[in-house]
């Protein structure tokens, strides 16, 4: 028999980034000859956020932010992103935290598949995105590993470097990432591609759908974290272009003239990144698909996410692009800037694609075939 490949991602949270990179990693995986599937688990805290007890794991204001974040932006999105979930080859069987151990008899090897599973916040941190309970070393791997974060904390590193050196072969999604694992642990941990860039833009766009506003001159904003600077900017951007503004979710700190678009499906969000004239985000992979797209955008670092800034840095430094990050200082200036030339940019993307192939074939070892 072939064999099994588990992918371990947040796949089945109702966010975009995670759920695209989820799918891309799959689905590359599969068509380099891999017999895969993605576990279908859910953490505890994600699960149900409401209870009581995580209170205590986060904190009483973080767990009242993370519920209404839950209640408000979350859950309503569920029947919105079923469809494109429905595309995933997903295990049969939902495992909890409790559950989850029971795939090490399950899958040959397994995948953690980047994105923030190795958040080692205190308020985030999963001890199961470790795997802790495979003791065989070579059949765990990490795909670009993202720590969310520019430091490790002192009282966890001994933990972190404990968990980290179970795993027999580690890439990184940041450079920051990437020093940090290699800073704390005795691995080596070279930098790859987010998974979205597994794929092609003409892969992504056959999975789009065109929104109504096609055709139509648009700035689309797509915020994580309400910050005033990115409305501010998106309405001068308009302006001066004569733009119209959509906007998804929804603005909290200051109102704006624009179309409110807070619950779209993942097929909606790729058209309306696809077909923007320009993109203002301060999310890394509403920079990550602008890129993709090759769309005009500006790239924000909110207050909120300052920590874990590297992120969007990062993927600004690999493609050159770090002139397209928006600031306070610097908002005035970006109105006038240049449109973005991308075909040294598409090159680097077939570069990153490739070294990313190499990388997973290294991790998994060359694909079985079945024998006439």
């Amino acid at each position: 028999m072939k064999r099994k490949i588990g992918i371990i991602n947040h796949w089945m949270v109702n966010n975009y980034g995670a759920l695209y990179l989820a799918y891309a990693l799959e689905r590359k995986i599969r068509e380099m000859g891999y017999d895969v599937e993605t576990i279908s688990w859910l953490p505890d805290e994600v699960r149900r956020p409401w209870l009581l007890s995580m209170a205590k794991k986060t904190g009483l204001l973080h767990y009242l932010l993370r519920l209404g974040y839950f209640l408000v932006f979350i859950l309503p999105r569920q029947w919105s992103f079923r469809k494109f979930r429905s595309m995933m080859h997903a295990s049969k069987r939902k495992y909890t935290d409790a559950s989850l151990p029971e795939i090490k008899n399950i899958y040959d090897k397994i995948v953690i598949g980047g994105d923030q599973l190795w958040n080692c916040k205190v308020n985030y941190y999963n001890e199961n995105n470790f795997l802790p309970f495979v003791e065989e070393k070579e059949k765990k791997v990490v795909y670009a590993a993202s720590l969310s974060q520019d430091f490790i904390r002192e009282d966890f590193k001994s933990t972190f470097r404990e968990l980290a050196e179970g795993f027999s072969y580690v890439t990184s999604r940041e450079q920051r990432a990437k020093e940090l694992i290699e800073e704390t642990t005795t691995l080596k941990a070279p930098r790859v591609a987010d998974p979205a860039f597994l794929l092609s833009a003409e892969e992504w766009g056959a999975l789009a759908k065109d929104p109504p506003e096609k055709g139509e001159d648009y700035v689309f904003v797509y915020q994580v974290q309400s910050d005033v600077l990115v409305i501010r900017f998106a309405e001068e951007l308009a302006r001066k272009y004569q733009c119209k503004i959509i906007y998804c979710p929804f603005p909290l700190k200051k109102q704006i003239h624009c179309r409110r678009h807070p619950y779209l499906s993942p097929e909606q969000w790729l058209g309306y990144v696809k077909h923007a004239r320009f993109v203002v985000t301060d999310a890394f992979h509403g920079t990550v698909f602008s890129i993709i797209f090759n769309r005009n955008f500006f790239s924000e670092i909110s207050e909120y996410g300052k920590d874990t800034g590297s992120r969007i840095t990062n993927i600004l430094e690999v493609f050159s692009l770090e002139k397209r990050l928006l600031t306070d200082a610097n908002a005035r200036n970006l109105i006038d800037a240049p449109f973005i030339e991308y075909a040294p940019i598409n090159e680097k993307i077939l570069k990153e694609r490739s070294e990313a192939e190499q990388h997973i074939r290294n991790m998994l070892g060359a694909p079985e075939t079945s024998k006439a």
